[in-house]
Formats: C-alpha cells, sequence, structure tokens
C-alpha cells in the first residue's frame, strides 16, 4: 500500500514538473518513480551534454536499514564497463609502439605460443574464445598466470572458427598483456596511466584487502543476494569486470574521452576506437576496438553495458555532441534501456540536448 500511495505522487508530482519544463526536476521524479517501481535499492546517474555535467545525482540507498543514502560517489560494481579501460590502457600501449593490434598475443604471453589469436580479435571479440572459465573467490588465491592457462587448456585449444562471441575471456587475456608489456600489474597500470589523469579519485579495484569494494550490495528484485550466489571478485578478471566505481569519478573520465583529451590517449586513436569492424549480433551493433558502435537516426553513438549478477551499469555516448549517460545500480533487474530513453526524451523535449 505505502509503495503504491508513493508511486501514485511521484506520478503526480512527475505531471507538475513536466508542466513547469524544470529539466531537472522532472528527470529525479522520473527517475525516482522508476527506481522504485522496480525495486531497484540503489542507483546514481550522471548526464553529460556539450562535454559538461548538467546532471549527477544519487538515489535510494546502500544499505539495507535506509539509512545511508546512495550519492554522486557511492561505489557500484560496474561489471563490463570496465572493458573500456583495458581497452584504453592497450591503445595507450600501441600509441608508445610497445605492440601493434594485429600483433600475436602469443608475442607476449608464452602460455599461448601455439595460437594464432591477435590482439585486434580480443578488443573485438572475434577471436572465438568463449567463457568457459568462471571467477573464482579470492582467497582461493588462483594467479593471473594459473588463470591463463586454465584458458589455454580449455578454451585456446577447442577454438572451432573466429567469429564474434562476446568474451570475459577475451579482455582479461588483454589484461595480461598489458602486464607484460608494461613491467607492472595490470591495476597498476590503469590506475597510474588513466584513473589517476582522469581525477578518478575513489574508483579503483578490490584486491581483497584494500577499501575498493562496492558499497551498494548485489540485489535483485529489492532482495540481497545470497553471499554464496554473489559474483566473486577475482583479480584475473580485473581487465573484464572488475572496476569499482562512481557515477562522479566516471563522469570525469568520460569528459576527457568525449573531448579527445590527450592527457589519456591522442585525438587520432579516439576516433580509431569508435570505427566499425566486426558486426555484433545484436542488430545493426557493431564492435569498435572495446566501444559498441552504431547509429541511430543519422547519429553516431557509442556504448558499453555491464551487467554481472546484482549489478547493471550503462554507458551511452554521442561522440560527436560530446552528450553522454551514465547509470549504475545494484540490482539485476534494472530496465537500463527504459531508464536512458526516459532520460533522452526529456532532455530532448527541454532542449538540452
Amino acid at each position: 500500500m505505502n509503495k503504491l500511495i508513493i508511486i501514485m505522487l511521484l506520478t503526480l508530482s512527475s505531471n507538475v514538473v513536466a508542466n513547469n519544463e524544470n529539466p531537472h526536476d522532472e528527470l529525479t521524479v522520473t527517475l525516482e518513480k522508476i527506481r522504485i517501481q522496480n525495486d531497484i535499492p540503489a542507483m546514481a546517474v550522471a548526464i553529460i551534454s556539450s562535454g559538461e555535467i548538467i546532471y549527477i545525482k544519487g538515489f535510494g540507498f546502500i544499505d539495507d536499514e535506509k539509512i545511508k543514502s546512495a550519492t554522486k560517489t557511492s561505489l557500484f560494481r560496474v561489471a563490463s564497463i570496465s572493458k573500456l579501460f583495458t581497452a584504453q590502457a592497450i591503445m595507450q600501449l600501441v600509441e608508445d609502439k610497445k605492440l601493434k593490434l594485429n600483433d600475436n598475443v602469443s608475442q607476449y604471453l608464452s602460455t599461448f605460443e601455439n595460437t594464432d589469436i591477435t590482439i585486434k580479435q580480443l578488443l573485438t571479440h572475434s577471436s572465438g574464445l568463449s567463457d568457459a572459465i568462471r571467477p573464482v573467490k579470492l582467497d582461493a588465491k588462483r594467479s593471473q598466470q594459473a588463470y591463463l592457462k586454465s584458458v589455454q587448456q580449455t578454451t585456446v585449444n577447442n577454438l572451432v572458427n573466429k567469429t564474434f562471441e562476446y568474451s570475459d575471456t577475451g579482455f582479461n587475456i588483454l589484461g595480461g598483456v598489458i602486464s607484460a608489456v608494461s613491467g607492472v600489474k595490470y591495476e597498476e597500470y590503469v590506475i597510474k596511466n588513466i584513473l589517476i589523469p582522469a581525477g578518478m579519485i575513489k574508483s579503483n579495484y578490490f584486491n581483497g584487502f584494500n577499501e575498493h569494494f562496492a558499497e551498494a550490495p548485489p540485489t535483485k528484485h529489492g532482495i540481497l543476494i545470497n553471499e554464496k550466489k554473489q559474483r566473486p571478485y577475482d583479480l584475473s578478471f580485473n581487465p573484464s569486470e572488475g572496476l569499482v566505481a562512481n557515477v562522479s569519478d566516471l563522469s570525469q573520465w568520460l569528459k576527457l574521452t568525449l573531448a579527445n583529451d590527450s592527457s589519456i590517449l591522442k585525438k587520432q586513436t579516439y576516433k580509431d576506437m569508435l570505427k566499425p569492424q566486426i558486426k555484433t549480433v545484436w542488430g545493426e551493433i557493431y564492435m569498435g576496438l572495446g566501444w559498441q558502435v552504431y547509429k541511430k537516426d543519422g547519429v553516431n553513438v557509442a556504448r558499453h553495458p555491464g551487467s554481472i549478477r546484482g549489478y547493471k551499469s550503462l554507458i551511452i555516448t554521442y561522440p560527436e555532441s560530446e552528450d553522454a549517460i551514465i547509470l549504475l545500480t545494484n540490482s539485476s533487474n534494472t530496465p537500463r534501456w527504459e531508464i536512458a530513453k526516459s532520460i533522452t526524451e526529456i532532455l530532448k523535449k527541454t532542449a538540452q540536448w
């Protein structure tokens, strides 16, 4: 009954706000309504327009007692959005002439000496690798080398053809390449060369001991997922899903990315990453280098969703106009595309986009 009353009040408020044409208030009311309707405990949203942050806010609570409000700095597991950072790290090494996209992975990882998989194939999910190896808990102490050896024995030896297949495994291998080429751990490289230059103050990778874990716990339909069923943190999976971040930090990084800022990559490299390379199985969506790219109403779009048990996230960008939406939630049942559509409709109606 209380939930129904709240939804009715929010609907009424939404109509009033819409009549006043206040996009900030309308966004807040609409997003809160969607959050409550879908039993999403915590959510955070950032919106960038013409390269500037015009809206950023947390919704709901990050604790069961509903005492700690979600804010723009609340940490979530961003899941596969992590792949964008791995892709940028690879492209930095390409710029530094430490590797080439068409290089064979075996040049850097002896574990794969009998394969002909290339760096570019891993970036575009076209290596044919499947996700046969799953993450394990940190206390299992599986090393990166042990993980890569398992991949080689279980997956690489069974490759049939190289077609598009979305693969966490491929990006975890790229993490191994980054470590081998740079001479430092994957996390150390990304922190030093991307997170710090982008001003990502709080975002990081959880190693089992530090404070960089998700403040918002994983849920489904508003219910906390049992600890035994939660997706474990696994250092070997950091390149594909391990980043723990907030919308404040991500918006700072995304502003630089949209602006083709030289503190991370060269202007041409940003553009190269958005060129369609391989057609996916998702309609007219193509893989760029890390990014999923397509056209909508004649406009170029680059995106990357993220999803692991108990978390759903989304980044959608419009590179030419430097517009973007960032969404982080701690719920498996978040209607990401509905939320993005609602935000876009409000912004277009009020001439914000």
